[in-house]
């Protein structure tokens, strides 16, 4: 998931929000470390109270308003997200629900990357972590938690299987004994993505490995990920890791 921090601040010991009303066009997440807060969503009317060692996000294009209920102490942090990844689909506006072990760590390390100066990339990656804890263990998804279908694992272990290959969904659909919209609908409701978006992501994933552990060419990866043209496959490439398969190589291989 490609999360682009605008902005991550921490407030100590006030009374009152700088900004108590909004509907922005980004996505903001407050971490309690003391006192409580109250937030509003205008389109339901519904308030959560967020106390300490609480999470809650504020999602965007979502009208709020917030008051502090008893002298805040927290950290805020804006910024832009993919409102399709499954991570992002997971959520809901108000508080996360994550389990007490993986919250404490959250914490923990949020507080140990804000008191570095060049804290960017650290507290870019907690929030993606938050998100992932939070689509793994949050409230929406325990009460989705059955088994996955017998059509979808027939599905996605094919995709594995395949995925150097050319895979028509409508033959997949058929493979798994469903039509072509009962299989999107399945990947919808179990996995929440696409046939098409779980393949990419797949293809995508077995091309950064290739890109680090083997002196293959771009054009050689493209291939033997299932895409026909190194141009689009460079192009799916920058929108998922944000950097072309080049810069990607590059930029991690010169660490090792």
């Amino acid at each position: 998931m490609q999360i682009e921090l605008l902005t991550q601040t921490h407030r100590e010991c006030f009374d009152e929000f700088r900004l108590t009303s909004a509907k922005n066009n980004w996505d903001m997440l407050i971490m309690v470390l003391d006192g409580e807060c109250a937030i509003t969503f205008k389109d339901t009317q519904k308030t959560v109270t967020v106390g300490k060692n609480e999470i809650a996000l504020m999602p965007a294009g979502i009208e709020f308003e917030r008051t502090v209920t008893r002298t805040l102490t927290c950290y805020n942090m804006e910024f832009l997200s993919e409102p399709e990844h499954p991570f992002y689909l997971a959520t809901s506006p108000g508080k996360l629900s994550l389990p007490a072990e993986q919250n404490a760590a959250i914490f923990e390390s949020m507080k140990r990357a804000f008191i570095l100066a060049d804290n960017r990339e650290l507290i870019t990656h907690i929030l993606t972590h938050i998100l992932a804890e939070n689509y793994l263990f949050g409230i929406k998804n325990k009460n989705k938690a059955k088994p996955l279908s017998k059509e979808i694992v027939s599905a996605t272990r094919y995709m594995r299987k395949n995925f150097n290959k050319k895979i028509d969904i409508d033959e997949l659909a058929k493979q798994v004994f469903l039509s072509h919209s009962g299989l999107i609908w399945k990947f919808r409701q179990e996995l929440g993505t696409t046939p098409s978006s779980y393949l990419s992501m797949l293809r995508l994933q077995n091309a950064k490995s290739f890109l680090l552990n083997y002196p293959y060419s771009i054009t050689q990866i493209s291939e033997m990920c299932g895409y026909s043209n190194p141009y689009y496959f460079t192009n799916a490439f920058r929108r998922y890791s944000g950097m072309s398969p080049t810069e990607f190589r590059k930029h991690y291989l010169k660490r090792t």
